[in-house]
């Protein structure tokens, strides 16, 4: 049975290495090629081949004028090898191309595009706003080598590259010294090639010619071991990876001849037509730059029993196209010449969209050698195109202002209004400058990297420093042959030559050569130096580095024109892993050195320099995305669990109960700079949609905003009551909070790696000290909020799925010693309840004594019974039931949990009280000052800041001549002489029986923003509610906590004097003043 799958497997490759279906005779002929022998279909019990073709699936067979052809029918393993074979021309011979050993880590599979039904379009969004066009060179896919010696240190860099200058290669047919010419022309991916066969010149016509017509009649017939050694070429297991590439013009070529002295005569330069036909300027400006002729098409879009009116469109190849419309003419020569005149401008333009302009310096430089090439001059209109097909890039706008002022060119005024630029004569240049190595070192960037526009990328990492930082370079004859050739020409040329810099002429953010101990020559950006050594950013690596000044050098222009390699990416969908340091750390470890398949992500935000990209190693048969991959692993990592080996923790939640919750150290925190990271900055995602209704399934995670405004992860633990809000719990910290169904937003659509990052909260309980801790919790909470606590399991606490039972610790200060929180709860509630019998015990009273007091109080005499009639108690006020509603008047008010009201009900019978006593209490003299005013008795007193009288009772005494009263019907408290006490007018029966109007109250469902209130907080709200009338709904009727003889009512309380009811607590919410303790 293995013999039988080594034959079929051995078919499907002599088949997949072929375009389209071979014979049954031409397939056993290929495969006794391949494998030395024919094919064994009798061994394998089959009389004839085609018996065993139809009995085997994966193969299509058909039978054309009685001969039968195979075909292997692509499986999604090997999609990509077919399609790479269909896509290949019948007549096309593999070019030659140098074969380096060793470029890819001997990793075991196939290096392929992972098999993804859900393929990302990259399109060329990236290029045409960042990167320059393609160049028209074509690529072969050459290996990449010495990836598999990582060197691994502190800073995670991968810097097997930068020593890769000594790495001994084939010969090219182009020397390393032609690099600025040849190789950093086809690599350096500048500049859209916009000449044609045309644009060449006939010599180099002729050369093509002649080296295709050698290539035509070498080309024989391809064998079956030639096609599957140029299939394993392309898709080597061990050394290649497959680029996807776009079609290339194969048929440009490349002018390998030194640009100086290869001079057009004199006599090249054709004189302008003598007419002022733009149809024939045209006609000759395409004749002067190589391009085909133009193609007319007039057409007439008059109406039918109207006049003519013609519109034109011209087209010179397929670049370049101008239209006469809207300037419609009456005649087609004149519809002609309107386009024409289009089209010239557009030849003439010194700009093309999308390509970049160089700096004024390098401008002039590079036009003054355009200009040495031609002899005779170059026709002004020309220079443009000209500048753009040679060097890549547009000229400044204001070049010709440029070139008036350049002592190199000379511009001399001929016929028809042109003009032609000259090279100056020797005599008339100035001295010499040199200039040139300050103008290199002035320039500020390399040129920029264009990238490809295929859906995958076959790519090196660099540097991995968390998911937003990724540095890569891409694996291809246009980037890692063209960085390996740029490496070698570096060495050999500043190992024995270079302008080495001082302090004086570095220049920040400006590019130069330096000397890594590490990397040998590479090309770097300066960021900052000092006295003696540089911080650089290596622009083909990534990564930073700080070298002497004595190993800088300036880059030679010569190594200028290949772009930065090194590419910004982040991986897509797990952005916010990055606000993790554990993540970080797995990316750290995992990705840096890897030959991995890159597949771009659509570009959303043109001001974002990174690329998003999923990464794929398709070492194996099993694609992997390492995306996937990295959120698999730091869910593990965030993995929270409870041993008997101590851990640290921190406590975020202890319910009234005395339930804690423990929470992993830094694991709320992550979760919460993670949510932070993605709904806020650029790399914020758009919220999906809040629940109609809570998820029947209760793990369903969703994030809620805190009064506090971070995003916190929190599940449902209750239905939706009639305000539409539900109860639900923070699973990172405990917590509980009540909000609003619709301001929960569902995870797994948000983010889906933190839906599966596990709960970093865990309810514990705490063993011995379990029952203490519901009568401690002020304690508890003291001990462990806010704290570093320390946390172990309990040996034998039970089945894992309940709350395990835990020991806390502490560490105490000073001697930072660690306690048993465990310990210390329990002790504690054991002797407080010892110290509670023992007060119990201490205020029994004496049989005796009780028998006294009771004789007292029940055989009391009759003068000691009205004894001081006038100190009788005020009868209590009439408080509302909770739920009823109470019509108030706010006297005074310190903050929304401190406040006086008055009820409407009696205020009117206060009036009338209030004005008896200002008439009768000024008749009492001093004399009826009481001597030994007690606690609780009723007086009258003079007010003199108001000048008003008030009833009062005696709060405390202070000494045997002051007291502290209490204004019974206003809230206030104050200190008089005891000599200002007047008994209450025998004259205002209602100021003994009316109860005391004053009652404390505080405000429903407000908790303040902070620990306590502010005082512009109790400014605004005295503001607010000091004398002014309110509806008020009693929420509940308690004592006061400072004088438990008081009561206290929670009140809710509603101005309805305006339109619409306001409500006090939601406004002072919405002043930012207070929170409500409903939704906390």
């Amino acid at each position: 049975m293995a013999e039988k799958e080594q034959v079929i497997q051995a078919l499907r490759a002599t088949l997949l290495s072929v375009k389209g279906a071979l014979t049954l005779k031409q397939c056993n002929r290929d495969y006794k090629e391949l494998q030395g022998e024919w094919i064994p279909f009798k061994k394998l019990g089959y009389p004839s081949l085609e018996k065993l073709f139809l009995d085997v699936s994966g193969f299509k067979v058909s039978q054309v004028n009685g001969e039968w052809y195979v075909d292997a029918i692509a499986s999604q393993e090997t999609q990509h090898i077919a399609a790479m074979v269909a896509r290949q021309k019948p007549s096309k011979k593999s070019g030659s191309k140098v074969n380096y050993l060793n470029r890819l880590p001997k990793k075991q599979g196939i290096w392929r595009k992972p098999a993804s039904n859900n393929t990302l379009n990259y399109g060329s969004q990236y290029s045409n706003q960042y990167y320059r066009a393609k160049s028209g060179a074509p690529l072969n896919n050459n290996s990449y080598n010495n990836y598999k010696n990582v060197k691994p240190n502190n800073t995670h860099k991968t810097i097997e590259t930068k020593n890769n200058s000594t790495i001994p290669k084939q010969p090219t047919k182009t020397a390393t010294t032609e690099y600025s010419e040849n190789t950093a022309t086809k690599s350096s991916a500048q500049l859209p090639q916009l000449r044609s066969h045309s644009s060449v010149s006939e010599e180099h016509k002729q050369s093509a010619r002649t080296g295709k017509d050698i290539e035509n009649k070498s080309s024989g017939k391809v064998s079956a071991s030639q096609r599957l050694s140029n299939l394993r070429d392309r898709l080597s297991t061990v050394d290649l990876i497959p680029l996807q590439l776009p079609a290339a013009n194969n048929e440009i070529v490349q002018d390998k001849s030194d640009p100086v002295t290869n001079v057009v005569p004199a006599h090249k330069l054709e004189a302008p037509p003598d007419c002022t036909s733009s149809v024939a300027k045209l006609e000759w400006t395409c004749r002067k730059l190589g391009l085909p002729s133009p193609v007319y098409k007039v057409q007439n879009i008059g109406p039918k029993r109207g006049p003519a009116s013609y519109d034109s469109t011209v087209k010179v190849g397929a670049s370049y196209v101008a239209m006469s419309y809207p300037n419609s003419s009456p005649s087609e020569e004149l519809a002609k010449e309107v386009a024409a005149v289009k089209l010239l401008e557009l030849l003439e333009s010194s700009e093309t969209e999308g390509v970049p302009t160089s700096s004024p310096t390098k401008a002039m430089s590079s036009l003054v050698d355009l200009v040495s090439e031609h002899e005779a001059g170059l026709w002004a209109s020309t220079v443009p195109f000209l500048y753009r097909k040679k060097y890549g890039e547009n000229l400044p706008t204001d070049w010709q202002d440029l070139v008036e002022n350049c002592p190199f060119i000379v511009i001399d005024r001929v016929a028809n209004g042109l003009s032609v630029l000259l090279l100056a004569k020797e005599g008339s240049l100035p001295l010499p400058v040199d200039t040139s190595v300050f103008d290199e070192a002035i320039e500020s960037d390399l040129p920029p990297l264009q990238f490809p526009e295929d859906d995958f990328w076959n790519v090196f990492i660099t540097v991995a420093n968390s998911t937003l930082e990724i540095w890569l370079r891409i694996i291809g004859p246009q980037y890692s042959d063209a960085f390996e050739t740029l490496l070698a020409d570096m060495a050999k040329y500043y190992d024995s030559s270079g302008t080495a810099v001082d302090k004086s002429m570095i220049i920040r953010d400006a590019w130069y050569a330096v000397n890594l101990d590490d990397g040998g020559w590479q090309r770097a950006k300066i960021m900052d130096f000092d006295e003696e050594t540089a911080s650089v950013f290596l622009g083909d690596h990534g990564d930073d580095d700080v070298v002497a000044l004595n190993k800088i050098r300036i880059l030679d222009s010569k190594f200028r024109k290949l772009p930065p390699q090194a590419i910004l990416c982040r991986l897509e969908g797990v952005e916010e892993l990055a606000a993790s340091a554990a993540a970080a750390e797995l990316v750290r470890r995992r990705l840096p050195g890897e030959v991995l398949v890159a597949a771009p992500g659509a570009r959303t935000d043109p001001t974002d320099p990174s690329i998003a990209l999923v990464l794929y190693d398709t070492s194996t048969q099993r694609d992997l995305n390492l995306n996937k991959e990295i959120v698999h692993d730091f869910c593990i990592s965030g993995a929270f669990s409870i041993t008997q080996k101590p851990c640290e923790v921190e406590v975020k939640c202890v319910t009234e109960e005395g339930r804690v919750w423990v929470s992993a150290a830094g694991g709320a925190d992550t979760v919460r700079a993670a949510l932070a990271l993605l709904t806020a900055g650029p790399y914020r995602r758009q919220l999906p949609a809040a629940p109609f209704a809570p998820s029947p399934n209760a793990a369903t995670l969703y994030i809620v905003r805190t009064l506090a405004g971070d995003w916190v992860r929190c599940t449902i633990i209750s239905g939706l009551d009639g305000e539409g809000t539900v109860r639900t719990q923070l699973v990172d910290s405990g917590l509980i909070l009540r909000a609003p169904l619709s301001s929960l937003v569902p995870l797994q659509t948000f983010s889906p790696a933190l839906n599966a990052y596990p709960f970093q909260a865990m309810l514990v309980r705490l063993g011995h000290a379990e029952r203490a801790a519901a009568a401690m919790v002020s304690r508890l909470r003291e001990l462990v909020l806010d704290q570093r606590v320390l946390c172990r399991a309990l040996p034998g606490t039970g089945a894992a799925s309940s709350a395990p039972h835990v020991e806390l610790f502490v560490r105490t200060e000073p001697q930072n010693m660690l306690a048993s929180v465990n310990n210390d709860i329990f002790m504690e509630h054991e002797y407080l309840n010892q110290d509670k019998v023992k007060e119990q015990k201490k205020d029994t009273p004496n049989p005796v004594e009780a028998l006294n007091k009771k004789k007292e109080r029940l055989y009391r005499t009759a003068s000691g019974a009205d004894e001081r009639p006038e100190r009788a108690a005020l009868p209590p006020p009439t408080l509302p039931s909770p739920g009823q509603c109470f019509d108030v008047y706010v006297a005074m008010a310190a903050n929304p949990w401190n406040f006086v009201v008055q009820p409407n009900s009696t205020r009117h019978m206060l009036q009338t009280m209030m004005s008896s006593l200002q008439i009768e209490c000024p008749k009492l003299s001093q004399t009826d000052a009481p001597l030994k005013p007690a606690n609780g008795e009723l007086y009258t007193v003079y007010y003199a800041k108001d000048l008003s009288w008030y009833r009062v009772t005696v709060a405390g005494s202070v000494s045997s001549e002051i007291v502290s009263v209490y204004f019974c019907d206003y809230g206030d408290l104050a200190l008089f002489e005891i000599q200002a006490l007047r008994p209450v007018p025998p004259t205002v029966p209602l100021a003994r029986t009316l109860p005391p109007q004053a009652i404390k109250a505080r405000l429903y469902d407000v908790l303040p923003l902070h620990q306590d209130w502010a005082v512009e907080d109790c400014i605004r709200f005295q503001e607010l509610c000091v004398d002014q009338q309110y509806v008020g709904i009693c929420k509940d009727v308690g004592k006061d906590p400072l004088n438990t003889n008081e009561p206290l009512l929670t009140l809710e309380l509603i101005d309805t004097s305006t339109d619409e009811d306001v409500y006090l607590n939601k406004q002072l919410v919405s002043e930012g003043r207070a929170r409500l303790a409903s939704a906390t």
